[in-house]
């Protein structure tokens, strides 16, 4: 072992020069500059960003991706990789995904031999499988899930869908009995989020209420002024009626860049719009469903409720909801008919109260008697139940050390919760709230366990402004963490957003070759609660930047870390790849910089206005200063050996367009000085969201700089 990691750490200085004499394809610089609120603004790639040069810009990005697919293809290994995460899958077949309880039936997703990833049910635990749907496939059409939106109570499944990517958005209704698509089509439909199109079932169950954007070309509105339509079943798309949004009610006036998303429940007659604001605090509105009626709705504004994404559940005519105040969050209790101040329902705990999961998904769930919450301590979180009368306390027995998600609601009481960590899969498992105990799904014991070959553990990492920065990092058994190790680190710190280390096998090949997977929760983020978040948002959002930059560079002083470390993250995660670089090149053996955006500046679209709260307004000298200074490709050192790049984005991305990403890679193969390989990856039918060999790549591409002999390219 000691001599591989000799062998390792010798080819990583040798393992660029036959790259030495990379050529870039060219691209032609126009003179351009331009002043915003007193800042200078020069970028000579900007006509890649005018709608009469898209046709160019694109035969750039296709003569990029060439190169980048020549330069990754030449690196060996491809299908031994595939071959290590085919294994892995092998082992995990019997476990199931995705599950959820309607009527009297428990959906899931399973892996089925010969088949393919199905989407079964049963009708209880005992109960024989049903296989219900696979591919889907209409009139001829395959198309892609992108969300599902289960009847609460009848067999019915609406299903957004989408194909090449993320083109061609609708919504389609399956029957789930009778196995076949009811004729109802709805199109187009909105990308509320990441996730896809918002959507809910009427309580009565005989209609769908979507979201939908107006008509436009103009990609900075394409996401936003949606509104809320009804759809009743067994109807044409044309009579459908629209119930909320801008424009509709004359008392409500929404702000152009909201987003509206629209929520059912279970347990209550009452309708929920949920607003996003980019730019200051979410807020919602209630309306009894038998008063939905177009136009003339009555929806209720919730007074003082500062809404925190999907935080909430609803029972009779209350919501319970996790909402800001004390620094770990509460959860409060708020009249739908009535729409009066929220009462406080749980006040802070010692840990901090997650409203949503590391999915987005709700992280508190109320039953007929009791509440449920979500407590998030990074690598040990907990459930808590509270008695909905006298608001008595306790945590549910679960086992330490792991992350939960997925909570659901189970009979009146009971709830059904996924769980796993870092070195075991997941499982679905029950609480069983007369009994007080806790059982997996009888029918999916098995789990995959790499506990006896690799090891995870916190570091509590001091900021340069005296914080302490955790760092989940994910290491193989026969290293020393401590060891100067080749290291990945991926991170977010945005939005409020939370990441839940649950069990992912896309890095173990990098973690068994003696690679450091490692996930900075860095400022920005949710996971310390609403005072971390805030200190990494405008005005500090250069905070969660130096958090990166300072966990690189203390890995590195305390030998933790080899001499280089790569950075990755997704999104807005990509604002910490591109400005750690920046910040600190001489840290970093390379950078993927996925579906990210490097020019919030001049960049006027969907995500840039979504992102206005987080990093800055532009209409005030002190925001746009924040913007302009978080814009990597403005920012790039000059006359520098700048770290590799490797630049990863879809053509179909739902909210960030291509043309800023061929901006940033074309700057930076100019202002490039050393051998270091700049690629740009793109995928003519990808999404905001990974494509299938995505992770393949960035594999080989981390492997190969880190100077892995197995993984050197055969380019000379």
């Amino acid at each position: 072992m000691i001599r591989a990691l000799f062998l390792w750490i010798s080819f990583f200085f040798t393992s660029l020069n036959c790259l030495a004499q990379l050529k870039y394809p060219v691209a032609r610089k126009v003179p351009f500059d331009t002043t915003v609120q007193g800042i200078k603004i020069a970028d000579p790639y900007f006509w890649m960003s005018r709608p009469v040069n898209r046709s160019e810009m694109l035969d750039f990005t296709k003569q990029q991706a060439a190169l980048a697919l020549s330069v990754l293809d030449s690196i060996p290994g491809m299908e031994v990789l595939q071959k290590e995460m085919d294994e892995v899958f092998l082992s995990m077949q019997e476990e199931i995904w995705n599950t959820h309880i309607s009527g009297n039936h428990l959906y899931y997703f399973r892996d089925i031999p010969k088949e393919g990833p199905t989407l079964c049910r049963r009708k209880g635990f005992d109960a024989p499988e049903e296989k219900i749907l696979r591919r889907v496939t209409i009139n001829g059409q395959s198309y892609s899930v992108r969300k599902r939106a289960y009847a609460h109570h009848k067999p019915l499944l609406a299903l957004m869908l989408t194909q090449k990517g993320e083109a061609n958005p609708q919504i389609r209704i399956f029957d789930l009995d009778k196995k076949e698509f009811l004729p109802d089509s709805i199109a187009p439909v909105m990308f509320n989020d990441s996730r896809g199109v918002s959507m809910a079932w009427m309580p009565g169950e005989d209609a769908l209420l979507y979201t939908q954007s107006p008509p436009t070309d103009i990609h900075a509105e394409k996401y936003f002024n949606g509104k809320i339509r009804k759809h009743t079943i067994g109807t044409d798309q044309t009579k459908d009626v629209s119930v909320f949004g801008i424009g509709i009610h004359p008392n409500i006036n929404l702000q152009p860049g909201e987003t509206p998303y629209i929520y059912s429940f279970p347990n209550s007659p009452y309708l929920i719009a949920r607003i996003r604001s980019g730019s200051g605090d979410n807020y919602a509105f209630a309306v009894h469903a038998s008063r939905l009626n177009g136009a003339n709705t009555p929806w209720v504004r919730l007074k003082n409720y500062v809404n925190l994404g999907d935080g909430f559940d609803a029972s009779g005519k209350w919501l319970y909801a996790a909402t800001t105040g004390p620094s770990r969050y509460q959860v409060v209790k708020i009249n739908m008919e009535t729409g009066a101040a929220p009462e406080l329902f749980l006040p802070e705990q010692k840990d901090v109260i997650a409203g949503t999961d590391t999915y987005y998904r709700k992280g508190i769930i109320a039953g007929k008697d009791k509440l449920y919450v979500l407590l998030r301590r990074i690598g040990n979180m907990q459930v808590m139940q509270v008695d909905l009368k006298s608001k008595k306390t306790s945590l549910l027995p679960v086992a330490s050390g792991t992350s939960i998600s997925d909570l659901m609601l189970m009979n009146d009481n009971d709830l059904v919760f996924f769980q796993s960590s870092p070195l075991k899969s997941a499982s679905y498992q029950v609480y069983d709230h007369s009994k007080g105990s806790v059982r997996i799904f009888p029918f999916t014991k098995q789990l995959f366990d790499v506990s006896n070959e690799i090891a995870t553990e916190v570091l509590w990492i001091p900021s340069r402004d005296g914080k302490r920065i955790p760092l989940s990092v994910i290491y193989s058994k026969n290293i020393r963490l401590k060891g100067k190790n080749p290291f990945l680190i991926e991170g977010y710190g945005n939005s409020g957003m939370s990441k839940d280390l649950h069990f992912d096998p896309s890095f173990l090949s990098w973690i068994k070759r003696g690679g450091v997977y490692a996930y900075a929760h860095v400022r920005g983020g949710g996971e310390l609660g609403e005072d971390w978040q805030l200190d990494g948002q405008f005005p500090h959002k250069m905070n969660s930047v130096n958090d990166m930059v300072d966990v690189a560079r203390w890995l590195q002083e305390n030998e933790y870390a080899s001499s280089k470390v790569f950075v990755m993250g997704g999104s807005a995660g990509a604002f910490l790849v591109g400005n750690s670089i920046n910040q600190r090149p001489d840290l970093f053996a390379g950078g993927i910089f996925q579906a990210g955006l490097p020019d919030i500046a001049l960049t006027v679209d969907a995500a840039a206005s979504r992102e206005e709260r987080s990093v800055g307004p532009r209409s005030t000298p002190e925001g746009f200063s924040s913007v302009y200074n978080m814009s990597a490709l403005y920012h790039i050192p000059d006359n520098k050996s700048l770290p590799s790049m490797l630049i990863i984005h879809g053509a179909t991305d739902y909210i960030l367009n291509l043309h800023p990403a061929a901006r940033y890679a074309a700057t930076l193969q100019e202002k490039q000085k050393g051998d270091s390989p700049i690629l740009f990856l793109t995928d003519p039918e990808g999404g905001h969201n990974a494509s299938a060999n995505e992770i393949f790549y960035i594999l080989k591409y981390i492997l190969w700089l880190s100077g892995h002999p197995d993984f050197q390219t055969t380019l000379k």
